[in-house]
């Protein structure tokens, strides 16, 4: 799935209507929440509401609500509204990475390579659009995201939890921070960072084992197509009845 600073991207450019103070980055913040599970060690699927392979039809937004109806009712704080809206987004795209990226360019049924080389190679594409997309993150991007304050916003992950969540890639926003993606991708897999760096330096070796199997062009396309589908999951779920998303 997109790295966090991918969905901060695409976040950043929802036209969402969040007005109560703090509201904004709680939704930023809500665009990245389901990737606690990495510093929570919970199963993907218990905080992503999706088991792979992905379906054709979307299941992940109405999994977590039938599950947890209570996220949904109009009583929410702003704060937590705008932030379970950032969730939903973010479980939107994820769903249909896997659905036209992963499952058939890199997933187990691809016919070229061996799975476990696409898999290091789909990591390599994710970090190569982390790179691209982190420095071109709006200014300010950091303070919004540090002033979201969780606050049992999750029945199942704890306000601990998200707010290491948080600093963690409040961190990495910092004026001349380094990002631990490649770190965080390299000891997941057992490589080395310098077999990432190799590939990401070398275009003529990006295009070879990535880009002649989905183009920049796909690439490009999947973004917007992706940014349309969370903005009307979003607006689906910001206005009423929220009770129809159930």
């Amino acid at each position: 799935m997109p790295t966090p600073f991918y969905h901060l991207q695409v976040a950043a450019a929802l036209p969402a209507a969040l007005h109560a103070p703090g509201a904004h980055g709680a939704f930023l913040f809500g665009n990245t929440a389901p990737d606690v599970q990495t510093l929570s060690g919970a199963a993907r699927s218990a905080t992503h509401f999706f088991d792979m392979p992905v379906a054709s039809t979307p299941r992940a937004v109405r999994s977590l609500l039938h599950a947890h109806p209570q996220l949904a009712a109009p009583g929410l704080a702003p704060a937590q509204r705008a932030f379970i809206a950032g969730y939903l987004a973010h479980l939107t795209l994820d769903e249909l990475w896997l659905q036209e990226i992963f499952q058939p360019v890199f997933g187990p049924q691809a016919d070229w390579e061996n799975f476990s080389e696409r898999l290091f190679l789909h990591n390599v594409l994710r970090t190569y659009l982390d790179q691209r997309d982190r420095p071109l993150l709006p200014a300010g991007i950091a303070a919004l995201l540090a002033a979201a304050e969780p606050a049992g916003w999750l029945p199942f992950a704890s306000d601990a939890h998200l707010c290491s969540w948080r600093n963690f890639l409040v961190q990495q926003l910092q004026p001349g921070a380094a990002a631990q993606t490649v770190a965080v991708f390299a000891e997941r897999m057992g490589r080395t960072p310098q077999e990432f760096e190799a590939l990401l330096q070398s275009p003529a070796a990006l295009h070879a084992r990535i880009f002649s199997r989905i183009s920049v062009a796909q690439l490009a396309d999947f973004q917007l197509r992706g940014a349309a589908l969370c903005e009307k999951v979003v607006h689906g779920f910001l206005q009423p009845p929220a009770a129809e998303m159930q």
